[in-house]
């Protein structure tokens, strides 16, 4: 509409100048003209020599949080994030005044979970006059892939043993069981019977033996994921809270995901390790099994046979 607009004035203005008579109107019609042609044209010849390039990127973002991309253009051009989704922002060498080639900054908010080594923008320009806007479609490859990690959710159902009730706090605290590795400070919920004296006279504050526990069976996780998108992120995000929740309570897991290349089956030793395996997983029937017998589930989290998990 504004171009066609623009168009239309452009018209009716060269007919009031060729019909006017007098030389200056038509001199002042004429340059009026080829300015607003130039502005309607204009912006399709700049966009055609201009690429925005990623030059930094995160390796890792949560789904529904703003991402940050570096990026760079020779000239000053307005970016809109199509897939996955983000605000506005101009880049280019106007963006950044005082830091001449400097990159820019580059938003983008992910609605889901996923693997990203690109992204789909509109680039658009007004150039020269502002008159109106041209826009084209790129697609920006990264430099290093995107982990985009679901939101923690709220866990599976866990199976935990009773608590003792002997008042000793043993729900609270590591065992108690296992072979001396050395003195730790003391914490609260700690037995008086693990006081180590001579730690504690030394160091001049109260210290505790800290003991070896034994090995303790792994959890097993498995997540299975729907073909319908929103459903798929409701379990990623289940399974994220699930696996949190173990590894607060001390317990090894192990998570069963289906990935492009088939079903997974690894240790998770740390936050981000199972962040970015819930970031690969895709749709699947493969990885549900029930915890007592292994028969196929369907979608969602199944958490296998936890032992010695106690009640925070």
């Amino acid at each position: 509409m504004p171009f066609g607009l623009s168009a239309a004035v452009l018209v009716g203005w060269g007919l009031v100048a060729h019909n006017g008579g007098s030389g200056w109107v038509q001199f002042v019609g004429e340059t009026v003209g080829a300015t607003i042609l130039v502005g309607l044209v204009g912006p399709a010849f700049a966009l055609a020599r201009e690429r925005v390039t990623v030059v930094a990127n995160a390796p890792d973002a949560t789904a529904g949080e703003p991402v940050t991309l570096r990026v760079r253009c020779r000239r000053r051009v307005r970016v809109r994030p199509v897939d996955p989704p983000g605000p506005d922002g101009f880049v280019g060498p106007a963006s950044a005044p005082g830091a001449p080639g400097a990159p820019d900054a580059l938003e983008l908010v992910p609605a889901h979970h996923g693997v990203l080594d690109e992204v789909v923008v509109d680039v658009q320009s007004a150039a020269p006059f502002g008159i109106v806007w041209w826009s084209r479609r790129q697609v920006l490859r990264l430099v290093t892939p995107l982990h985009v990690a679901p939101r923690v959710g709220p866990a599976h159902p866990l199976p935990v043993a009773p608590d003792r009730g002997d008042g000793d706090g043993a729900a609270r605290v590591p065992a108690v069981v296992g072979e001396p590795r050395g003195a730790r400070p003391y914490r609260a919920g700690d037995s008086r019977r693990r006081v180590h004296w001579p730690a504690s006279a030394h160091s001049g504050s109260l210290m505790v033996r800290d003991m070896e526990a034994p090995a303790r069976r792994p959890a097993r996780v498995f997540v299975s994921l729907p073909a319908d998108a929103e459903a798929a992120e409701r379990v990623a995000e289940a399974a994220l809270g699930t696996v949190l929740a173990l590894a607060a309570r001390q317990v090894p897991v192990v998570l069963v995901t289906t990935e492009a290349g088939g079903v997974v089956e690894a240790a998770v030793p740390h936050r981000l390790g199972a962040e970015r395996r819930l970031a690969r997983a895709v749709p699947g029937s493969g990885p549900g099994r029930d915890a007592g017998t292994g028969a196929g589930t369907g979608a969602g989290v199944v958490v296998g046979v936890v032992v010695g998990v106690q009640a925070p």
